[in-house]
């Protein structure tokens, strides 16, 4: 069972941005305020859409966002997780966020739904499944998404597997709420429902 990553920072460290792409077309880039690195999408889904939207989670790969992105969490709520690309809405944003948005909020209320769909097996984190899961939804969304959710937001959702072909259980659906007034994600939780 993979370990649970530690968000301390110790006072001086410097950061490192990696160069290249890594696992599922994520790369490592420079966030201009701040230089704060920032886990962006390239122009490919990270993890592989297939032709009806399903989001394909390896069980073995990169840890993501990586310790360098998380430290800036310490740093502000606004700083930038990841940023992806949509045909809905432009470029949207998970900021690191609080207990209301963002990654601090699905990491608080969240967790132990993804480590659920994990099942123990692999070595991914619970957050390597859900920046897959939100990459491949927003950016290669199935027929009909998103829709409206109200009150100014957008809901995406997704069917989910596993690159051995298996599905999660009990849980084999993600939705990820999007702010369509602040390009912001607010939320990604694995469902058992394929709807908003």
């Amino acid at each position: 069972m993979p370990t649970q990553r530690n968000r301390s920072v110790v006072a001086g460290l410097a950061v490192v941005v990696a160069v290249g792409l890594v696992a599922g077309g994520f790369a490592l880039g420079t966030q201009r305020s701040g230089d704060d690195p920032v886990l962006s999408a390239t122009t490919a889904p990270a993890a592989v859409a297939t032709a009806d939207g399903t989001v394909v989670i390896d069980r073995r790969g990169e840890d993501l966002p990586g310790d360098a992105v998380l430290a800036s969490c310490d740093r502000s709520s606004r700083a930038e997780v990841a940023r992806y690309d949509t045909a809905a809405l432009g470029e949207v944003v998970l900021q690191c966020g609080n207990g209301s948005q963002g990654y601090e909020h699905i990491r608080v209320r969240h967790t132990g739904d993804w480590q659920d769909v994990l099942g123990g097996r692999g070595d991914r984190d619970w957050d390597d499944a859900m920046l897959t899961a939100v990459e491949t939804a927003v950016s290669a969304p199935r027929s009909g998404f998103p829709v409206d959710a109200g009150d100014g937001k957008v809901c995406y959702a997704a069917p989910v597997r596993f690159d051995d072909g298996s599905t999660p259980s009990p849980d084999a659906f993600v939705k990820v709420i999007v702010s369509a007034t602040t390009d912001r994600v607010i939320t990604a939780y694995p469902t058992r429902t394929d709807d908003c």
